[in-house]
């Protein structure tokens, strides 16, 4: 006998083959139309739980870095993540991974300010300046992007404080239930 240690959801199974194929269609389709990172992080934002958010995260970094060539035990030193989550994601990449190696062979890289320009005439420094600015104008762009993410990740905070009030009123609301329940039988 199968022991199942999650509560199976019920309106999944009641829901159609057409309707599951609506469903995703529309997922993917959303997934489809947002257009830039500020987009993305707000739509991401109102969809998923702070939890999924970090979760999808660190699947995309293990992959990431699986493709790299590290291994499992540098990307678990590395991001803190368990043996089974890297085992997890390294076998969704080995029986497919397409579409999650396509997407991370188009990531843009973020570049950092450059540092310590080398002092002298700049007829001589000219390769490395002209690289210094570029670096420095590519991050730049980068920070202005990452200054929307860290207005997502203040409010994935806050949706995560809201997810625990939810959970925890649930639960009290439920134990009430049943302590009322079984006060009646009684």
């Amino acid at each position: 006998m199968r022991k199942t240690y999650y509560l199976r959801p019920k309106r999944l199974e009641k829901l159609t083959r057409e309707e599951k194929l609506d469903l995703m269609f529309d997922l993917v389709h959303a997934f489809r139309i947002v257009r830039n990172p500020r987009e993305t992080a707000l739509f991401l934002q109102d969809l998923l739980t702070a939890n999924e958010i970090r979760n999808l995260g660190f699947r995309l970094r293990i992959a990431k870095l699986l493709l790299t060539g590290k291994t499992f035990k540098e990307i678990q030193d590395k991001i803190h993540v368990s043996s089974a989550t890297v085992t997890k994601v390294s076998i969704w990449l080995s029986q497919g991974g397409e579409g999650l190696g396509s997407v991370i062979a188009k990531l843009p890289l973020r570049y950092n300010m450059p540092k310590n320009l080398p002092p002298g005439p700049i007829e001589y420094h000219l390769p490395q300046l002209l690289a210094g600015i570029t670096q420095y104008n590519l991050a730049k762009r980068r920070n202005k992007e990452i200054k929307g993410m860290d207005e997502f990740l203040e409010n994935v905070e806050g949706k995560r404080r809201l997810d625990k009030d939810l959970q925890q009123h649930f639960s009290e609301y439920y134990k009430e239930k049943e302590k009322a329940k079984r006060q009646k039988t009684l």
